[in-house]
């Protein structure tokens, strides 16, 4: 039988069951599976020729073989014997979901070795999906080769679910993990126990926004109710993890997307300050990663300067050893004694070396409290 987690009290309880003084409770991840690697310099594009006026995409000059497993710091590494004047851009998505562009740009010399991408953003060359690669102009080029993938292991990442904020001063973005969007268009499970839920209306397309672990809120006869979206059919019909009745009217629901970043830049922080107590409930429910999962909690008093990794205090740290599990680890902080502003939960793998085909099943939920 299946270890008893906690996704049974993050995702079946109704939310309205919490005790007396919590201000606040909120999921991290829900049944997450973490991915990672050891370095892969060439895990985007193989070793190959540097061409004038390059593409991966319009004349196939080079073929993308693979996107970065998750979330990931691109570099390239490059053999140069001649060149004097040219550029690499890679553009695509960055950890949050936005558009970003990053360049390395060739001078008179040797650049041969890995080299570290410019962004637009001033930020690091993170990147979850690579859509285009390409060189410019370029002036002695002969026999010059690159390759683009990531020449460090996986680190910590910040799971959340919420939504996005606009960036601040630095220009730097993240995510409310109480925030939410209301979706209007009503849903329903036609008034019977079902783990499928699909919209009153096929045409109001009520899941468009909505993707597989995602998580919906709606509310039942005065209560509230949190669900883990496990797969989508259509943008009218999607699977959650637990049964529900909905009634056949339908009901309009709050959609929580889920984020995850590596870019240290990225806000995922849980705001703490005014509050007397945080608390933080993990599991890892399974693991065949070999090094295990390695978890952290980390807060700071600081309100600026948040990458810089001084600022921070480790409050807990814990790996899961390999083949093993955790299960309902919490960690209660005191912010009357330590009056932090802002904790976030890490994970990452010991090694880099994620067991693919079996997932960690990650649970993580904190709660505030005056």
């Amino acid at each position: 039988m299946k270890r008893l987690t906690l996704i049974a009290l993050l995702l079946a309880a109704p939310a309205f069951a919490q005790a007396p003084g919590t201000i606040g409770r909120a999921t991290l991840a829900a049944i997450w599976d973490l991915d990672g690697e050891a370095a892969d310099a060439n895990q985007v594009i193989a070793a190959t020729a540097l061409v004038d006026d390059g593409t991966s995409v319009a004349d196939a000059d080079w073929t993308i073989l693979a996107q970065p497993d998750t979330c990931r710091l691109i570099d390239a590494t490059i053999v140069d014997t001649n060149l004097d004047v040219g550029s690499l851009t890679v553009v695509g998505t960055d950890c949050l979901g936005r558009a970003k562009s990053c360049a390395f740009a060739f001078t008179v010399g040797d650049d041969t070795g890995v080299v570290t991408l410019t962004c637009d953003d001033s930020f690091g060359a993170y990147y979850s999906s690579i859509a285009t690669v390409t060189t410019g102009t370029m002036t002695g080029e002969s026999d010059e080769t690159f390759e683009l993938g990531y020449t460090s292991n996986s680190v910590n990442g910040w799971p959340m679910y919420g939504k996005l904020i606009p960036s601040d001063a630095d220009g730097r973005w993240g995510v409310d993990p109480f925030g939410f969007d209301e979706i209007g268009f009503r849903i329903t499970t036609a008034g019977a126990l079902s783990t499928t839920v699909t919209g009153v209306l096929a045409a109001d397309d009520a899941f468009d926004r909505a993707s597989a672990g995602d998580i919906i809120v709606v509310s039942i006869a005065g209560q509230s109710f949190e669900r883990l979206i496990t797969a989508k059919a259509s943008a009218d019909s999607v699977t959650i993890n637990n049964a529900l009745n909905i009634p056949a009217v339908g009901v309009g629901y709050r959609l929580k997307k889920f984020y995850f970043s590596t870019n240290p830049d990225d806000l995922m922080l849980v705001p703490v300050h005014g509050y007397r107590t945080a608390m933080f409930d993990w599991s890892v429910d399974a693991n065949v990663s070999t090094g295990g999962v390695v978890t952290l909690v980390e807060c700071t008093a600081d309100q600026v300067e948040f990458p810089a990794s001084a600022r921070w205090v480790v409050i807990d740290t814990t790996t899961t050893a390999s083949a093993g599990a955790q299960v309902s680890i919490s960690e209660l902080i005191n912010l009357e004694t330590s009056p932090y502003a802002y904790c976030r939960f890490g994970a990452r793998l010991g090694t880099g070396d994620d067991g693919d085909g079996a997932p960690e099943d990650i649970n993580i939920a904190f709660t505030l409290m005056k």
